[in-house]
């Protein structure tokens, strides 16, 4: 899309907006209602102009994927892309199974939504709009390292003590500085020596929470470099993120049981339905619409723009509750898959943010509730590095990919926060 023209709009206050991909993240979330209209409409109406000249890009990458599956004796370009961490097309399957039979715990994520941000009907425009104040908490480096060490005792004392040698011999470049690259990333690339984490702390619970999910890519790199040969060290992305994620699922257990203020607990919980919402379901909706794509170019039917925006919608409104009356999904949403740059450039990738997540989040509750004996069977995760396949390492550490069961515990988890928020609000 870097040739495509940008639209222009006017927003209330008479600015001028040119809405670039960076502006419409900026701008979807404005709290005039009107101007988050006009931006979702003038951003897909635009995509929906060049509808046909993405789907014939889109149309050739998924051909694409097919043919180098036909080829290398696949049926379907799904087995190929999974086959190469050995993981069953079953997995992909039971995600989607999982999370449309779990829709109505979106919904009533989305009715809670409506209630909190006082508006009659719900539109899709509405759907990153915060239903919480953010809340000013602040942490410096050394309250933060202080607070982590106490978050994460319940993994263990050789978590613990790592963590702390971490923070004692400078595993992490904390602060930002000139010529330093934005956002935050762990390597643990290098065998023999410590895993390093680089990031830029601003003083705030985002830093605080960006720290905890680098140190969990790095204790997973640090104990798989200990506990394995180099040659089963590295480990592939589909356990990667459990790791991370599980370090924020733990710190947003404790921050709410610690939180000082009724706004401060509403903030952390809001946040982690947000987490959920655009993690575990937007995610798989975009998996539900790769798959389907892709069916239709291996049965030999006509992929076009046009086939696409309809598969979207359709699948969009499913999610959403459009036909209940829970969310109205504007017909220019159609188009909100040619935004998605994850489509165009890799293959069956997406649904790993949404297992990754779910599967943290089980394994988070586990350690919570079950205390050592869950942290004994994490650690065969941590420890496995990629001495068997991803999902024989999540078999090991307790959870079967294949069961309900980690699906199960993310949505009562998500019904507890929803629980928690009514209660607060009810006050």
């Amino acid at each position: 899309n870097a040739e495509k023209p940008y639209p222009k709009v006017t927003l209330s206050d008479g600015t001028e907006v040119e809405l670039s991909s960076s502006a419409y993240t900026k701008y979807r979330a404005v709290p005039n209602r009107k101007d988050r209209e006009l931006v979702f409409k003038n951003v897909f109406e635009n995509y929906g102009k060049f509808k046909n000249t993405l789907g014939a890009i889109l149309a050739a990458k998924v051909k694409t994927d097919f043919f180098f599956a036909k080829n290398r004796k696949y049926e379907t370009a799904l087995e190929y892309s999974l086959d190469r961490n050995n993981i069953p097309t079953k997995v992909y399957e039971t995600l989607i199974e999982q999370i449309n039979k779990n829709l109505p715990t979106l919904h009533r994520f989305l009715k809670l939504k409506q209630k909190m941000l006082g508006v009659d009907t719900l539109h899709y425009y509405d759907l990153y709009t915060p239903i919480v104040k953010s809340v000013d908490m602040q942490f410096t480096v050394e309250q933060g390292q202080k607070m982590l060490l106490d978050i994460f005792k319940v993994l263990g004392d050789e978590y613990v003590a790592t963590l702390r040698k971490a923070f004692q011999d400078r595993w992490i470049d904390y602060y930002p500085n000139d010529g330093k690259r934005s956002g935050a990333y762990s390597s643990g690339a290098a065998y023999d020596y410590h895993p390093y984490i680089l990031m830029n702390w601003n003083d705030d619970y985002e830093s605080l929470s960006t720290l905890a999910h680098e140190l969990g890519h790095t204790m997973h790199s640090y104990f798989s470099n200990k506990n394995q040969p180099f040659i089963t060290s590295d480990y592939p992305i589909f356990v990667a993120e459990i790791a991370s994620t599980c370090n924020e699922s733990i710190l947003n257990d404790y921050m709410v049981k610690h939180a000082k203020t009724k706004e401060e607990k509403l903030f952390l919980l809001g946040s982690y339905l947000e987490l959920l919402r655009t993690t575990v379901f937007r995610q798989t909706s975009f998996a539900e619409f790769e798959w389907e794509i892709h069916k239709k170019v291996e049965k030999g039917e006509p992929l076009t723009g046009e086939v696409m925006s309809d598969i979207y919608y359709d699948i969009v409104k499913k999610y959403y509750g459009n036909d209940q009356g829970v969310c109205v999904v504007d017909p220019y949403i159609a188009y909100e898959w040619a935004y998605i740059p994850h489509f165009v450039h890799y293959s069956y990738y997406v649904y790993q943010y949404s297992t990754s997540l779910i599967y943290a989040t089980a394994f988070a509750q586990k350690i919570l509730k079950e205390g050592q004996p869950a942290v004994d069977n994490y650690f065969k995760i941590l420890n496995g590095g990629g001495s068997d396949y991803p999902i024989n390492l999540i078999k090991k550490a307790g959870i079967d990919p294949l069961s309900p069961e980690a699906f199960n515990l993310t949505m009562q988890r998500m019904n507890e926060v929803m629980d928690e928020i009514e209660k607060l609000i009810n006050e």
